[in-house]
């Protein structure tokens, strides 16, 4: 009985090293497997018959291939926990108050409100009253003959210059146009810094399910590894099917280290974008980080708002408006210029006193030079509000289509291309552990499923980004 006794020993040992070694998942249903061992030897001594031992069933606590998890949607997901002292605490960030903050502090919005600002004391500029001249002059005179008589002889002279009513209008309307170019930038600048912050809350999102896809896929390698790594020690396969094992194990690491370093990197871009340093380490809440849903029933409305709403065609209109004042204001100036003037002389013989008035003709300057600059330039900033419809409309269509396409993949892969994915995973693990099938299965059938999350991953980030550009285009 020594011989039966030696071979349960080992097989005890070898049961509680694989579970010291290996960091088993929680058993899904249906994966846990059970494996004999029957261990037979003759006893020392005895010669023309062999001893069987009795048959050992050792139950497998659960299944080191059971397959990831795939993750939520980006209003669901969390960031995979990482191991931190417990003073620095994880600040949650929601877009809102990303939004919020950028709009309060950012420096490419303020430079927005000081322009805003400059065009508005235009405004004082355009309507304020030329300032009057005051002309002093002193001086002697000095008798010709005995008769005459010397003396100080002053002068004073004052001058108000007058301004054309039309003249005035079309100033203070320019300004009044600038004022409303300013606006529309400033609106301008905030749709692209909301869409900004989106869209880097969006990457962050999408790195974050990538990384705990990553770090799934090397839990899942690393128990490939450590199964293969026994069955090897044991005679039982092949030493090349663990350097292949080895090998999954430094891809998965190399995936997840570089996703953890785009992931800091677009924490940064974050920071940039939102010109504010925020406390680190910070999440993203998912909650709110995406705009309102569209459908297909949302198209005219959508395609309404585009040329009602769109701040980029309503930047460009006001320039045409403010090109086209400008060539309003260079024509009126095309007008005779006149200023009072009233003086007094005196000296020692007689006093002086005169009043009349200074035109200036426009007879060899017309302002045709500026005439013209400024139809060309109504005329350039008409074709470039042609162009930026243009523009916004394409955008628009690619965006719409773009989303549909997404929800089109979208829809395929959560209707059944993961579900098979993760069953073709299931039966490749299960053939594996009972020896009907190699580890080269196990292994592409890993990738598949892989390939197929990291599309579905891609997908819902793609229909993020088409909804945000919607928002964008759309003024919503």
């Amino acid at each position: 009985m020594r011989g039966p006794l030696i071979v349960w020993i080992a097989f005890l040992l070898a049961a509680r090293c694989a579970n010291a070694q290996t960091v088993l998942p929680p058993q899904g249903p249906g994966v846990g497997s059970k494996a004999k061992a029957v261990a037979g030897q003759a006893a020392p001594g005895q010669t023309g018959r062999s001893q069987s031992a009795p048959s050992l069933t050792i139950q497998v606590p659960t299944s080191t291939l059971a397959p990831p998890t795939i993750l939520a949607p980006f209003s669901a997901s969390r960031p995979p926990e990482s191991p931190m002292p417990a003073s620095q605490a994880v600040t949650v960030l929601s877009v809102n108050k990303l939004i919020e903050m950028a709009r309060r502090e950012s420096p490419v919005i303020a430079q927005g409100r000081a322009g805003l600002a400059e065009s508005q004391a235009g405004i004082l500029s355009a309507q304020a009253w030329p300032n009057p001249e005051v002309e002093l002059m002193a001086g002697r005179s000095q008798a010709r003959d005995a008769q005459g008589q010397s003396g100080p002889s002053p002068q004073f002279a004052l001058m108000q210059p007058l301004e054309w009513p039309a003249l005035r209008a079309a100033r203070t309307e320019l300004a009044q146009r600038r004022v409303v170019a300013s606006q529309a930038q400033i609106l301008v600048t905030d749709r692209e810094l909301v869409a900004a912050i989106r869209r880097a809350c969006a990457d962050i999102l999408r790195l974050v399910e990538e990384e705990a896809a990553a770090a799934d896929d090397l839990a899942l390698a690393e128990q490939i590894r450590s199964r293969i790594g026994l069955s090897a020690r044991a005679g039982e396969v092949p030493r090349f099917d663990l350097t292949r094992a080895e090998a999954e194990v430094a891809i998965a690491r190399k995936v997840l280290e570089t996703t953890r370093i785009r992931h800091v990197q677009a924490g940064f871009e974050l920071r940039r974008v939102v010109g504010v340093n925020f406390p680190e380490p910070f999440r993203i809440d998912p909650e709110g980080a995406l705009p309102e849903r569209v459908g297909p029933q949302d198209f005219e409305r959508l395609w309404a708002s585009v040329e009602a709403r769109n701040p980029e065609l309503a930047l460009a209109q006001a320039e045409l408006g403010r090109k086209q004042q400008e060539l309003v204001f260079e024509r009126s100036q095309v007008v005779p210029r006149v200023t009072l003037r009233a003086s007094r002389e005196t000296d020692p013989n007689m006093a002086a006193t005169r009043m009349g008035a200074t035109v200036v003709i426009p007879l060899w300057d017309q302002r045709a030079g500026q005439i013209a600059q400024g139809a060309a330039a109504a005329e350039r900033a008409r074709a470039a509000v042609d162009l930026r419809r243009l523009e916004v409309v394409n955008g628009f269509e690619s965006a719409w289509r773009a989303w549909l396409a997404a929800e089109a993949q979208l829809r395929a892969l959560d209707s059944g291309i993961v579900a098979r994915a993760r069953e073709i995973l299931n039966t490749a693990e299960a053939a594996y552990r009972f020896g009907e099938r190699g580890i080269l299965e196990t292994l592409d059938a890993q990738r598949q499923f892989r390939a197929v999350r990291l599309e579905l991953i891609a997908a819902r980030h793609t229909m993020a980004l088409s909804r945000i550009e919607l928002e964008r285009l759309t003024g919503l």
